[in-house]
C-alpha cells in the first residue's frame, strides 16, 4: 500500500490516509516509513464522545435521507455473520466521522484496501454523502464475510491483484460492467529490492559450506513454516549443512519453538522476529535461497521481493504463486504441505549452482518486467484520473 501511495503522490495525487483504528504496538510494521504513516493517518476510532455526538447531529441535520439509507444498509447486507447488525452497527458509529472528514478535505473518491469491513464503511459513506469508492480484492472471494455481490456492484471499480481473482469475479458476477473490475498486480520497488555484486557472487558460488535459507511471513499455521522446518530436519539428518532463518511474528511462535526443539535442530533454525524492510534486504543479501511454504497464497509479494533481490526462490504451486513463478524457468514450485518435495527442491538448489544462477537472473527479470510497483500504481492512477501519470508538482483532485 505504501509503495502505491508513494508513486501516486510522486505523480501529483493528493492522498489522505484513514484507518478504523490504530494497530496494536506488537503488530506495527518495522519499516522506516511506518512512523510517518502513523503520524499522517487519521484514526476513526476511538473518538471524543462530544465530537462523536456533534457529528451525528451534523449528519442527521444535513443528510437526513442519507442517514436513513445508511441505517437501511446496516440491516440488509447479505453478510455471512448473523445477525448482520452486530457487524454493521459499529461501522455506523464511524461512518459519519469519515464522511465529515472526507468532505472537509474535499475528497472525491475513497479507495479501500480490503473487501471486508472497510468496504462496508465506504458503502455507508457513499449512502450518506455520495462519495464513490473503489476496493481492492487480494484474496479468495469467500474470505471477505459475504455480501460480495452488493460490494462489487456498489463499488465504482474493484482492483483484482491476481489473474485468478479477476477471472473468478468475472465468472461469479457476470452482470458487472467491464469497467467495474480491473487487474493490477501488487508489486515491489525494484530499485530498492535489487541484488548487489556480493549477492550475485554468493548465489552463484556460495560464500560458505552452509546453505543459508530465508523465509519471511507471519508466524501462522497457514504460512507452512512447520513444513519448511521439517524439510530442514531431513536435510540435517542427511548431513547437509543448512541454516534457516524465519522472519516474522505471530501466534504460532510458541508451537514453532516447540517443534524446533522437538526435532533437535535449534542450531540450524533461527526465529528472527519481525524486522524492517532494510533489515530483511540485508539478510537476503547474505542468503542463498528464499522459501515460503504457505498452504496457499493469493499472490505473494514476498516472493516478488526475493526474486527482485536475485535470490533463487521456491514457492508453492497453488493460489496466485504460479502467476509469479514459472517452474524451473525463474523459480521452483512444489505442492503445498509436501515436506519431501520441498526438501528435494532445496537440495536441487544446493547442488546446482548453474540452476541458482539461472533462477537468480530470470527471477529478477520477471519481477522487473511484470511486478514492479509502478505498474500497479499506474493502472490505479489511470483508472482514477482517466489519464497517464503527469509530472510531479501538478495538483490533482484529491483521492
Amino acid at each position: 500500500m505504501w509503495r502505491e501511495i508513494s508513486y501516486l503522490r510522486e505523480w501529483g495525487a493528493d492522498i489522505n490516509i484513514f484507518s478504523t483504528r490504530r494497530p496494536p504496538v506488537a503488530e506495527r510494521a518495522r519499516h522506516l516509513f511506518a512512523e510517518t504513516a502513523i503520524r499522517e493517518t487519521y484514526y476513526l476510532w476511538p473518538q471524543n464522545p462530544i465530537y462523536l455526538l456533534s457529528t451525528f447531529v451534523w449528519t442527521i441535520f444535513n443528510y437526513p435521507k442519507g442517514f436513513v439509507q445508511m441505517l437501511k444498509l446496516c440491516f440488509t447486507l447479505e453478510l455471512d455473520a448473523k445477525p448482520v447488525w452486530r457487524q454493521t452497527l459499529p461501522l455506523l458509529l464511524i461512518a459519519p466521522v469519515l464522511a465529515r472528514k472526507a468532505l472537509k478535505c474535499d475528497i472525491q473518491h475513497l479507495n479501500c484496501q480490503s473487501a471486508a469491513s472497510s468496504a462496508i464503511l465506504c458503502m455507508l459513506v457513499k449512502r450518506l454523502v455520495g462519495i464513490p469508492f473503489s476496493m481492492v480484492c487480494n484474496a479468495n472471494l469467500e474470505w471477505w464475510g459475504g455480501a460480495m455481490s452488493q460490494k462489487l456492484s456498489d463499488a465504482e471499480f474493484t482492483v483484482a491483484v491476481a489473474n485468478w481473482i479477476f477471472d473468478q469475479i468475472r465468472s461469479d458476477y457476470p452482470t458487472l460492467k467491464p469497467q467495474q473490475v480491473i487487474m493490477a498486480h501488487h508489486g515491489v520497488d525494484t530499485e530498492k529490492w535489487k541484488p548487489n555484486e556480493d549477492l550475485l557472487k554468493h548465489v552463484i558460488k556460495g560464500k560458505s559450506d552452509t546453505f543459508k535459507v530465508i523465509t519471511v511471513g507471519r508466524l501462522h499455521p497457514s504460512k507452512g513454516h512447520d513444513i519448511l522446518i521439517k524439510s530442514v530436519k531431513m536435510l540435517v539428518d542427511e548431513g547437509r549443512k543448512v541454516d534457516l532463518k524465519i522472519i516474522g511474528a505471530g501466534s504460532a511462535k510458541d508451537s514453532l519453538i516447540s517443534l524446533i526443539e522437538e526435532l533437535e535442530i535449534t542450531d540450524f533454525v533461527t526465529l528472527a522476529g519481525s524486522l524492517s524492510e532494510d533489515q530483511i534486504i540485508n539478510i537476503m543479501s547474505e542468503s542463498d535461497a528464499f522459501v515460503l511454504a504457505s498452504h496457499a497464497e493469493p499472490l505473494g509479494v514476498v516472493y516478488m521481493e526475493a526474486m527482485a533481490m536475485g535470490l533463487p526462490t521456491i514457492g508453492i504451486n497453488a493460489g496466485g504463486v504460479p502467476e509469479i513463478i514459472t517452474h524451473q524457468a525463474d523459480g521452483l514450485l512444489v505442492p503445498p504441505q509436501d515436506e519431501m518435495a520441498l526438501k528435494e527442491a532445496i537440495e536441487r538448489l544446493m547442488d546446482k549452482p548453474n540452476l541458482r544462477q539461472t533462477l537468480s537472473i530470470m527471477g529478477r527479470k520477471k519481477v522487473v518486467e511484470k511486478f514492479d510497483c509502478r505498474v500497479g500504481a499506474k493502472t490505479l492512477y489511470e483508472r482514477l484520473y482517466g489519464t497517464s501519470p503527469i509530472p510531479t508538482g501538478k495538483k490533482l483532485d484529491q483521492a
